[in-house]
């Protein structure tokens, strides 16, 4: 007499499939498409200062990851969007917080430009052919607070620095 119920052979597979299911994807989470090297300048109304931004792309869930940087924050993430011809990209601000660092022999270190509190956005453009990296700093109402402009670089993780710590 047999029993009702599913074979053997279609239960163990079941389980097996839920079991694959169930555990955490270990693939490539971490793994990076694309590392930029970005060297140029930030212009706005009172001049053109130095400036500098590594990025790291992955391509599973198209996130930028902030690596280097005196524009953007460092660790801080983006969506980025590719075309044939550009990877475009946005940075929001995360809000107005004035901060400053005071040396007692000098007086100030570091304040915040009264311009760069009203930070809302950076939008980035990456030409993918020339490497050409353009960008505004905006604020809220969509007026141009500086100008970002960089030639970006491709580089493998080897010609990377190994870390210290």
């Amino acid at each position: 007499m047999d029993k009702p119920g599913l074979p053997c052979s279609v239960l163990s597979g079941f389980i097996l499939g839920a079991a694959l299911l169930a555990t955490p994807a270990i693939s490539s989470a971490d793994y990076f498409s694309l590392y930029l090297k970005c060297e140029g300048a930030v212009s706005a109304n009172k001049g053109k200062t130095q400036a500098h931004l590594d990025l790291a792309l992955r391509d599973n869930d198209y996130s930028a990851l902030i690596q280097r940087s005196n524009v953007l924050p460092v660790g801080g993430k983006m969506k980025y969007e590719v075309s044939p011809a550009t990877y475009s990209m946005t940075y929001y601000s995360p809000g107005a917080r004035t901060q400053l660092y005071y040396d007692w022999y000098k007086g100030y270190l570091f304040k915040w430009d009264p311009n760069l509190k009203r930070l809302a956005l950076i939008r980035l453009s990456i030409d993918r052919q020339t490497g050409q990296l353009d960008g505004d700093m905006l604020n809220s109402q969509d007026e141009s607070l500086a100008r970002i402009s960089m030639i970006c670089k491709a580089v493998s993780p080897e010609d990377l620095p190994e870390p210290k710590f």
